[in-house]
């Protein structure tokens, strides 16, 4: 901004201001004019320019008349810019009146461009006024719209809704048995760009998109030919279409899953006939095609390398150490995945476990973990069992869990440890038996095996025993053959299966795929704050295995893959995956109408079970979209169950909708006609502990006064047996209520859900014990989409196959799969949530005592909301006394012979450990402390001296048959014959209290 200052002269011409002699000509309008008053001068902002005056006093009129002129010398182009301006008015007003539908986010970007230049134009108002010019005709639509296009388009669209659901009111009333909630209808007629209807379980979401189809037919929206139906599966697609075409007018809507549809975009598009392969509509085929695959991989010579490494070495992913708290969490990692060695073992570390697969491949026979002769009782311990036992060395092996400086785990007592390794070294030494021992450190430093065969060879050097007396390696096909009879197989062949199938999906490349780094499996040492070196080498030495253990698994599939492509084009036929990935490349091709004839011109597409969708699905559904202008996309889904993550689902499609389809104006169906109000307080509550799902409120159609969410404490049978009575109970009141009939034409309908199909095959049983119920059993998974009077949900424990599943996927399997948020086991919690929804009246969940899953406690914290019954043992079991061996199983009460004792959960397998109960009160476990046991029943707390001679028996009064005299005996004396022990002492020696036993 130029300043002139102290002008001198100033006046007016036809072509501007003159000031002190030189000419200003009049700015443009789109230019600030304007006088501004100070308190000794007038500045004139000219344009660009700026200039200032004293306040004379002829200054004033005259830069009146300046502002005056230069609207003048204007005019001419005002009065233009005005007849544009009312001209474009009038257009918009026929445009608009000819609109009649709903303002979608299209139209306004549409709209918005069309007339964007009209803003400026209005900005000139003033001068319009100015001039004397009818202003009054400005107040118009186009106005309005062009000043606040949101906020005019979202009040016009709120007009037409409210027209929209008064004109079809008698439509939306008489679709259902039950007239359309308030949210179904506005879902109807909302008619945007793209729509996502978020719909609960049972709030009527095949109702909603049946009702969307019928509007916009009666609307004139849309032809029922123009209108598209997806559903995921044939049995969703049958219930869909019979739910529309039961009407007239929808009858030429397109019904169709996605695989019919690209099937169908394939045949059109290319003009001929497209063969699905049989691998595709054939699941046990496909399986066995895969096995067979495999099996021709060991028979090919040039593959036994590849074979050994993977099947010998990497059948099983890691997981670091470090991700584990307590030594019980590891082994029941392990147990819940089933850690297995080739040997057949189910091992208790994955050193261990290299141990075994070394010795096994190596053809050298060994036993895991016998007995040492002479039933030996380590102090503190159960019987001394040795890891391994190599009968033609005669020799046995340690593999301890330490590092060069003899340290331990965090979580495990060095002191304690390091005594242990003591008291068997001691032992093996007293004995005679020869010890050879591995440590972690060399696991650690990957020189495990290097020092095994070390020492084994040391040991067949010492005995006379040449080395290919000892080792006997066996060839691919006898390790693979080992494998097929262990059942392992079956978990690389599914493997490898659900692999193809993804990496069909993806549309990848071998190339792409073998540049991926496999992630580490977790991230320990941020999940645990460890930033320790040891657990940084740790953490890269897993990152290292499972990274070579990637690339094993893609040499195997490289070349399975390459099979399975030369079947297809040997057979000239395509797959599910292609179905998807071809049709949507046809779609996106210019010619694509030209092509089909437009028999794909769409105007509307609608999704059902929109949360189930992969990124495959949702870019056809674009392209689809994109090659028909005009064309709006309906979806139906609840984020809530979203369990099929497993077969590429991606929920991130539908959480955050817009960045993949843009613009979406969001439906949620708050009530629900499936479920009473107290099973949906429970339900509810428990899927959105997750932050990450959206956020519902729901109602429900049918209310209860007591809680409908019940937990039952007890082994499956008892359970079942116990719920299946209180329903006939509940049903028979339920029919005399109806004062007519008992239920009689109409059984009520009970469904047995597990978390897989193994728990539930025994259901003929109960069909037959209960003819009165229609009691039906499927998976979880399966259950999706299905209701019933009342279900119960079987082995809700914290098991491999409870609920959660305490199976982890396989992080290679990982590589193909969405994203999951960072909430723990949040998919295992949307699939308990479609278990708790099926149910109409009432929800039975059966766990066993001492196992109930992190679930079952979660939901028996809702206070009053959830009903618990225990089994009559429940009162010998304590939540709060963990195994005293691996600090992770419960204690769980048990009657033998000899009657009440306890054992660990996690089994005898990976816990062996057996706890007595106290002989004082008879009812609770007798825990280890440092120098007593101690009775676990907070009313109780009896004590007994703990045996200071062999440490583990416990000092018990006594009474001499002779003399009639009480002293103190060790509990274990005689109980092993010679080994137990023989200590005793003076009474007078302990002040504790001690239990009362039968005189010796």
């Amino acid at each position: 901004m130029q300043g002139i200052f102290f002008c001198n002269s100033a006046h007016l011409c036809d072509q501007g201001l003159t000031i002190n002699g030189k000419l200003y000509p009049y700015p443009e309008l789109a230019q600030t004019v304007e006088v501004r008053r100070g308190w000794f001068t007038l500045s004139l902002l000219w344009g660009e320019q700026r200039f200032r005056f004293f306040h004379w006093a002829n200054c004033k009129p005259l830069l009146r008349l300046a502002l005056d002129n230069r609207l003048a010398a204007h005019k001419a182009q005002l009065q233009q810019a005005f007849d544009d301006l009312l001209q474009a008015s009038n257009e918009f007003e026929q445009a608009f009146s000819g609109h009649q539908r709903y303002l979608r986010d299209s139209d306004l970007q549409r709209l918005q461009q069309q007339y964007a230049s009209t803003l400026k134009q209005f900005a000139l108002t003033e001068h319009f006024s100015a001039l004397g010019f009818d202003v009054e005709r400005l107040k118009c639509r186009l106005a309005k719209f062009i000043k606040q296009p949101q906020l005019f388009t979202d009040k016009y669209n709120q007009w037409w809704q409210t027209q929209q659901l008064n004109a079809h009111k008698g439509l939306f009333d008489g679709l259902e048995a039950h007239p359309l909630t308030e949210l179904q209808r506005l879902a109807c007629v909302i008619d945007e760009d793209n729509t996502l209807v978020i719909a609960g379980a049972g709030t009527g979401k095949t109702s909603t998109m049946a009702a969307k189809a019928a509007y916009l037919v009666n609307q004139g929206l849309a032809k029922p030919e123009q209108i598209l139906m997806l559903a995921y599966g044939k049995d969703a697609r049958l219930e869909l279409a019979q739910r529309v075409q039961s009407s007239s007018q929808l009858s030429g809507v397109n019904v169709s899953t996605f695989h019919a549809l690209g099937k169908e975009i394939i045949q059109h598009y290319v003009g001929r006939s497209t063969q699905v392969s049989v691998l595709a509509s054939d699941e046990k085929q496909f399986t066995q095609f895969i096995d067979s695959q495999i099996d021709c991989i060991v028979a090919d010579p040039d593959m036994a390398d590849p074979v050994a490494e993977y099947f010998g070495r990497y059948l099983y992913p890691q997981r670091n150490a470090l991700d584990f708290k307590t030594e019980g969490q590891y082994r029941s990692y392990l147990k819940n995945n089933e850690i297995r060695a080739l040997s057949g073992d189910l091992v208790k570390s994955f050193q261990e476990l290299i141990i075994c697969n070394y010795l096994y491949t190596h053809g050298i026979a060994f036993e895991y973990e016998p007995t040492y002769p002479g039933e030996y009782t380590e102090p503190g311990k159960s019987v001394y069992q040795p890891d391994f036992y190599i009968p033609v060395l005669d020799a046995y092996l340690e593999h301890f869990g330490i590092d060069k400086q003899g340290n331990t785990r965090a979580d495990i007592c060095k002191q304690a440890y390091n005594q242990s390794r003591d008291w068997k070294i001691a032992l093996h030494q007293a004995n005679g038996t020869h010890l050879m021992q591995t440590f972690s450190w060399q696991a650690d430093a990957g020189k495990l095996e290097a020092s095994l065969e070390t020492q084994l060879c040391a040991r067949a050097e010492a005995l006379g025993l040449s080395q290919s007396e000892l080792f006997k390696p066996i060839s691919p096909q006898m390790l693979f053959s080992q494998v097929k009879a262990l059942g392992v197989y079956r978990n690389v062949s599914r493997l490898m299966a659900s692999f193809v199938s993804l990496f069909k999906a993806s549309g990848m490349s071998i190339a792409e795929l073998k540049r991926i780094k496999l992630g580490k499996f977790a991230e320990s040492q941020q999940a645990l704050g460890q930033t320790s070196t040891a657990s940084k080498k740790q953490t890269k030495q897993l990152a290292s295995y499972n990274q070579l253990r990637w690339q094993a698994f893609l040499h195997l599939f490289s070349w399975v893959i390459k099979q399975y492509d030369a079947f297809l084009a040997q057979q000239n036929c395509i797959d599910f995956a292609d179905m998807i990935n071809q049709a949507r490349d046809y779609a996106a091709a210019k010619d694509f109408q030209q092509r089909t004839a437009n028999r794909f011109a769409y105007k509307y597409i609608m999704v059902d079970e929109f949360q189930d969708i992969s990124m495959a699905r949702a870019e056809l559904i674009k392209a689809l979209k994109a090659a028909n202008p005009d064309c709006a996309l309906f979806c139906v889904g609840d984020d809530w169950q979203a369990i099929y993550r497993f077969a590429g689902s991606d929920l991130n499609l539908t959480t955050n909708f817009a960045a993949t389809f843009g613009t979406v104006k969001t439906v949620s169906l708050d009530k629900t006609f499936r479920f009473n109000n107290q099973i949906e307080k429970v339900a509810s509550r428990f899927v959105q502990a997750n932050p990450a799902q959206l956020t519902k409120q729901l109602t429900t159609h049918h209310c209860s006064d007591k809680p409908e969410v019940k937990v039952l404490i007890d082994l499956r049978e008892a359970a079942l047996q116990q719920a299946l009575a209180e329903i006939l109970q509940c049903s028979q009141l339920a029919a005399d209520k109806e004062s007519r009939t008992t239920l009689t034409a109409n059984k009520p309908s009970v469904m047995l859900i597990s978390r897989f199909n193994s728990s539930v095959k025994d259901v003929a049983i109960w069909q037959q014990r209960y003819p009165q119920l229609a009691i039906s059993a499927m998976s979880a998974h399966a259950s999706k989409g299905k209701q019933a009077d009342f279900v119960i949900v079987l082995d809700v424990n914290d098991d491999k196959y409870g609920f959660p599943s305490k199976i982890d996927n396989d992080p290679i399997l990982d590589v193909m799969l969405p994203k999951l948020d960072n909430f723990k086991d949040t998919e295992e919690r949307r699939l308990f949530y479609v278990a708790l929804s099926r149910a109409k009246q009432r929800v039975f969940l059966q766990a066993e005592l001492g196992k109930a899953s992190s679930f079952v406690k979660e939901l028996l914290s809702y206070g009053n909301d959830v009903e618990c019954k225990a089994s009559e043992h429940a009162a010998l079991y304590h939540d709060a006394a963990c195994c005293p061996n691996c600090n992770e199983g419960k204690l769980i009460p048990r009657q033998g012979r000899f009657g009440l004792f306890y054992t660990c959960s996690l089994g005898k397998d990976y816990c062996d450990t057996k706890v007595d109960a106290c002989t004082a009160c008879k009812s609770a476990p007798m825990l280890r402390y440092k120098t007593n046991f101690v009775c676990a029943a907070d009313s109780c707390k009896h004590q007994q001296l703990i045996c200071p001679e062999c440490n583990v028996g416990k000092l018990v009064k006594r009474r001499n048959r002779k003399t009639a005299e009480e002293f103190l005996a060790c509990s274990a004396n005689n109980k092993r014959g010679k080994s137990g022990c023989q200590y005793t002492c003076d009474l007078e020696k302990s002040n504790k209290p001690q239990t009362d036993e039968k005189a010796a």
